[in-house]
């Protein structure tokens, strides 16, 4: 159900982590986590592996600013642009997952 009020970056390429990510993060805050998920702190890459090391990253991030998600998903609506990630957090998508993972000792 999540993916019908997503944005989809107007077809954007390459953003599939992203889709499944933000759903994955509606399960994640409506306390749907299946056991084999990732754990806080997982995977090589944001945009790599299973859906829940996007959802774990996503709610990192909305950590940081309460409602990240939401407004990202506003931005979508026309298009998708890792500079979105600067423009509502300050930093660079690279930079955010470098501190996501040495908060969590990964």
């Amino acid at each position: 159900m999540t993916h019908v009020w997503q944005w989809i970056g107007n077809n954007a390429l390459n953003i599939g982590w992203l889709i499944e990510g933000i759903a994955d993060f509606v399960r994640l805050k409506a306390n749907y986590v299946p056991e084999a998920w990732a754990k806080p702190g997982d995977g090589e890459r944001w945009d790599k592996g299973h859906s829940s090391i996007a959802a774990r990253f996503l709610d990192y991030r909305n950590g940081l600013r309460n409602g990240f998600v939401a407004e990202l998903n506003k931005k979508m609506r026309d298009s998708y642009s890792d500079k979105f990630f600067v423009d509502l957090l300050g930093k660079s998508i690279d930079q955010l997952w470098n501190d996501y993972k040495a908060k969590f000792g990964n």
